[in-house]
């Protein structure tokens, strides 16, 4: 096999991971998040999840397959504040994320 064709192999078998990592995944039905993309939701956890973790540990529990909306009803119990609008940006987000299994 040639350097070249190697070469776009493993950028083709790359690029869902890219995307996963980008921040910028888009998505279907997206209520408030606007623009149909991801933006808002990730405003949304650094502004209210990443004060107590880093965001590594989100992605972390969204790429394990963990229950994202259990999590986050058990933060807010613990005092994370969430107005209505931001949960359903993120209660979206969770069903869609490309991080997720």
């Amino acid at each position: 096999m040639s350097q070249t064709l190697a070469l776009i192999i493993a950028v083709v078998a790359a690029a869902p991971l890219w995307a996963a990592q980008d921040g910028s995944a888009t998505g279907k039905n997206l209520g408030n998040v606007v623009g149909g993309d991801f933006k808002k939701a990730h405003a949304v956890i650094e502004k209210r999840c990443t004060v107590c973790h880093s965001d590594k540990r989100i992605d972390a529990a969204l790429s394990s397959g963990k229950d994202m909306a259990t999590i986050q009803q058990e933060m807010e119990r613990r005092g994370a504040k969430l107005n209505a609008n931001e949960r359903e940006v993120l209660g979206i987000y969770w069903k869609q994320n490309p991080l997720k299994h």
